[in-house]
């Protein structure tokens, strides 16, 4: 596995106890928490009246009326602490230098849509800034960034998942610098939920200790990272180097942990397979510890079976006592936070500790006052809804005074080519097989309305109440396994990379709508699961038992192709042999309403839904079991709207792309381009006009526009193309009026409704 050297060179954050770091850490060191009575919203009719609020927030203080209307909560949260971190960075903005940003969230823009308090005839101005993907792409466009960005939707560990992707990134040479962490502001309607799920605490929380429950909390910090040899070159403040992660999946549940924790073991042995670091050299967990009955004790169990007797050695401490729970943030407070006190040779305590409660008596808890001490090496692991696990492990470079180890702890490995090896799309379009090329060829405007039934499909795939996008998602999953393995016998060892720019709607208009109707106190515990937007990747991975590497995104109509770049790197870095990627859409009322607010409706493509799975996998790794190979991934290359200019964006992104597939656009035989028809289509025909004799193609003509989905639907088109032997490729070719008969390599391309692009090239 290939180890990471990525230094963290920015902190910033703002939580319940401070508007900075040194305010943060002061009130830490004085065993201070902001958990407090809720201001924000009326609490009486719940079990609990208390949640760690940023107290006295005036946004004024921060932002014009201008901003302030086009900004939710959680962006301007995020806004805040990154203003810190690069103040602290001292980056210098070279016109060439790549900038981009992973941002993590649970709630997304929900504050945006509640203000409302209804779901129909929206206001648009509010309602655009509800979308997930809106929050990342308005602090990128806010900092002028240039580089990747992308928004993870993992839940509790969708920060802690920003800083994984933020490394890959660097790691592959995607940027230069990538900002990383997350943001949530408190929700009347998330805390109506937990209400209902009874997992609250009425006492501010003490994780492991005798009284259950969680507290809610709100923030958001952020990391300046960039690759240990930059950072060092430049003489720059080095908090601590990032030297490997983990994903992975329970495939348990939907909001219980897997009670023996082997969750959260599978991602923190990716994290030290990938640090090459002798695991009695990790000297303190900063672990995810929500105070919850059954999240405490499984994840404890998860370490035991890990560390062995070591475990009982290894100081444990939650850091949640402090500042509560901050869902899509709490990674990236918690690990800023723990670097603030390593710091000053501390280790963050948890607070409000009485006795431990039973199945967490053995382990070395830090309680109620930080510890002196100082680890060569610790981890911060989080856990969330969904069933996903994250695990960083970092080098504590205030261990000794040194200059950080350029070198690292392992050798590096030699990276492996990427395959794809089956695929299968659920769509109006697609035969029962789950292949499109063919009806696209023969196609005289069908209709995009798709009739899928899971439970017709395949019963045993089938839950009661579940929405449209997992039983597609669920579907499209299982034709690309079919089409791929030949049993599916080590499921338990394929990674799942998940794209969804909305998650199911239709399930959040069930769970809005519950307290529309009968009032936040009688808010449904059935339906508040499926408001994160990783539920759906959730259920994949328990209907498949994929426990490996996993992640769930939004990127705004990139998704598709983020989830196959995703993929690629995690398998290029040794963390997972093989990975389903796959992105969904599903079509519901306030996704119109959505469509609206975004100017979407405005486009000459009809709305469609559908899901695409492909399966990658390591070449190698293919060969040995014998696996068809359609198709080679050859690289990427992405870029936020520059300037808002979109082809320039394009050029930029196809640019990279060349470069990092080692190609020239002579060997390029063929563009497929998701657009969106709405702010791109001048792009697309100077696009057009550039590019010569290159067939450049949009399928969303026959297809529909598929937010999320539409680019691997080009994907898996492309993926056909070049499967198909000489003789069928040129009938195919001549039908649609192509100039080359032969086709070898082949480019896909999408821009987001906010003009940030990615693209792809696949060769034979």
């Amino acid at each position: 596995m290939k180890p990471l050297q990525i230094a963290v060179t920015g902190i910033g954050i703002i939580s319940s106890i401070g508007r900075n770091k040194q305010e943060v850490f002061e009130n830490m060191k004085q065993n201070q928490t902001g958990i407090d009575s809720i201001q924000s919203f009326d609490v009486s009719m719940f079990i609990s009246k208390i949640g760690a609020e940023i107290k006295g927030y005036d946004p004024s203080e921060h932002f014009t009326p201008e901003e302030q209307q086009s900004l939710d909560r959680c962006a301007q949260y995020a806004i805040i602490s990154i203003q810190e971190a690069l103040e602290e960075a001292n980056l210098q903005r070279e016109h060439n230098k790549t900038i981009g940003l992973a941002f993590g969230t649970c709630n997304g823009g929900l504050n945006s849509l509640e203000h409302q308090k209804t779901l129909s005839n929206l206001d648009s101005h509010l309602t655009k800034n509800y979308p997930f993907f809106q929050q990342g792409d308005a602090v990128a466009k806010y900092f002028n960034l240039n580089g990747p960005v992308k928004t993870l939707n993992s839940a509790c560990v969708a920060s802690g998942n920003a800083i994984g992707f933020a490394c890959d990134m660097l790691q592959h040479g995607y940027a230069d610098v990538m900002i990383a962490g997350g943001s949530d502001s408190m929700s009347p309607s998330v805390y109506a939920g937990f209400n209902a799920l009874k997992a609250l605490n009425e006492k501010p929380c003490s994780p492991y200790s005798h009284h259950y429950g969680l507290s809610l909390g709100e923030g958001a910090a952020f990391l300046v990272l960039e690759p240990l040899e930059k950072a060092v070159a430049r003489k720059a403040k080095i908090y601590s180097v990032i030297i490997g992660y983990g994903l992975s999946s329970d495939a348990y549940h939907e909001t219980a942990p897997e009670p023996e924790g082997k969750g959260i073991l599978r991602a923190v042995k990716m994290a030290v397979a990938q640090g090459g670091v002798d695991k009695e050299r990790i000297g303190y967990i900063n672990t995810h510890g929500t105070g919850t009955k059954a999240n405490d004790p499984a994840e404890l169990k998860g370490l035991q079976s890990f560390f062995g007797e070591q475990f009982y050695d290894i100081y444990v401490s939650s850091s949640k006592a402090y500042f509560g729970h901050n869902l899509g943030a709490a990674a990236a407070i918690e690990y800023a936070t723990t670097l603030l006190a390593l710091e000053k040779g501390l280790l963050p305590a948890t607070i409000h500790f009485e006795k431990a409660r039973e199945g967490c008596e053995n382990a070395k808890l830090v309680t109620n006052e930080m510890q002196v001490h100082s680890p060569e090496y610790f981890l911060c692991n989080n856990s969330a809804f969904g069933g996903h696990n994250v695990s960083i492990l970092s080098k504590n470079v205030f261990h000794s005074p040194q200059t950080p180890n350029l070198d690292g702890d392992s050798e590096t490995t030699k990276q492996s080519d990427v395959v794809v090896c089956g695929f299968g799309t659920v769509h109006a379009l697609a035969n029962k097989s789950g292949k499109v090329l063919l009806s696209l060829i023969n196609y005289s405007s069908q209709t995009t309305q798709l009739e899928f039934s899971l439970k017709e499909y395949k019963k045993d795939l089938y839950e009661r109440r579940m929405n449209p996008l997992t039983q597609y998602s669920i579907g499209a999953c299982d034709l690309a396994l079919k089409n791929s393995l030949k049993s599916n016998d080590w499921s338990e060892d394929i990674g799942l990379v998940y794209g969804t720019s909305r998650g199911s709607l239709k399930s959040a208009e069930k769970y809005l709508g519950s307290i529309l109707e009968r009032g936040f106190e009688n808010a449904s515990g059935v339906y508040f699961p499926d408001m994160v937007l990783n539920s759906t990747a959730g259920k994949i991975a328990k209907k498949f038992r994929l426990k490996g590497f996993s992640s769930s995104h939004s990127s705004g109509g990139t998704d598709g192709i983020y989830a196959m770049l995703y993929g690629t790197t995690a398998i290029k870095s040794g963390k997972q042999q093989i990975i389903l990627v796959g992105a969904g859409d599903e079509a519901s009322d306030l996704s119109k309403e959505i469509d609206r607010a975004l100017l979407l409706s405005e486009s000459t493509y009809e709305t469609a839904e559908g899901s695409t799975f492909l399966m990658l996998a390591d070449e190698e790794i293919a060969k040995e079991q014998g696996l068809d190979i359609y198709a080679k991934v050859k690289g990427f290359g992405m870029s936020s709207n520059l300037e808002n200019d979109i082809y320039q964006t394009i050029q930029k992104c196809v640019s990279q792309c060349l470069s990092d597939a080692n190609l020239t656009l002579s060997e390029i035989d063929f563009i497929l381009y998701h657009n969106n028809n709405v702010f791109d289509t001048e792009a697309f025909l100077q696009l057009k006009t550039d590019m010569g004799n290159i067939p450049i193609y949009t399928l969303n003509d026959m297809c529909g526009y598929m937010e999320s989905n539409g680019s691997l639907f080009h994907t898996q088109v492309a993926v056909e193309l070049l499967s198909l032997s000489e003789q069928k490729q040129k009938e195919v070719t001549r039908s649609l009026g192509w100039t080359r008969d032969r086709l070898n390599t082949g480019l896909i391309l999408a821009t987001s409704i906010n003009g940030n692009c990615i693209a792809m090239a696949i060769s034979k």
